[in-house]
């Protein structure tokens, strides 16, 4: 009997390369942008804010790891938005997805030790057991996970005094001619 696979979700994982200096302008730039908390928000963002001048400082600090993505997809890509999320002690976000096409990344900004991370939810139940199956991926501060925006994730609560704060974004991809 031969089995294979039928289906397979990339991800891309890199480091941040001059974190702690990335880290600096990145904090710098993202004052300009504070997190809030609105409604029934269960983490703090600036989300809702208008961050259009926010994309071109992003992809000039992360140029070259925009690059290194750009060359691993053989495509071109362009970001749509970018925000960042504080957690605070207790605060967490629920499942969700970023829409249907493309991809979306997370650089993990400010993550005390043993913080939660993010789960991933397989886009289809376990067939012998009819249940969802979760995925976590290993990370620490300065790493960046980027997956196709269709996966759904979220968090559990966060369970430090200190904060965690992420900066996402969201990405089309051209294939290159």
């Amino acid at each position: 009997m031969k089995e294979e696979t039928l289906f397979n979700i990339p991800y891309y994982t890199l480091t941040t390369s001059n974190f702690k200096i990335k880290k600096k302008n990145l904090t710098k730039l993202f004052n300009s942008y504070p997190d809030i908390k609105q409604g029934i928000q269960t983490f703090h963002t600036n989300k809702q804010s208008n961050n259009e001048n926010l994309i071109q400082s992003f992809s000039n600090i992360m140029d070259e790891e925009l690059n290194i993505l750009t060359e691993k997809l053989k495509a071109n890509i362009s970001i749509t938005d970018v925000w960042s999320v504080t957690y605070k002690e207790g605060e967490y976000h629920p499942p969700h997805n970023h829409g249907s096409m493309g991809l979306t990344g997370i650089l993990y900004l400010e993550f005390p030790k043993n913080s939660p991370i993010t789960m991933y939810i397989q886009p289809w139940n376990n067939f012998y057991l009819d249940t969802t199956t979760y995925c976590s991926l290993p990370v620490e501060e300065g790493q960046i996970i980027v997956v196709p925006k269709f996966i759904s994730h979220f968090t559990v609560p966060h369970i430090h005094k200190k904060i965690k704060k992420v900066i996402s974004w969201d990405m089309n991809v051209n294939i290159k001619n």
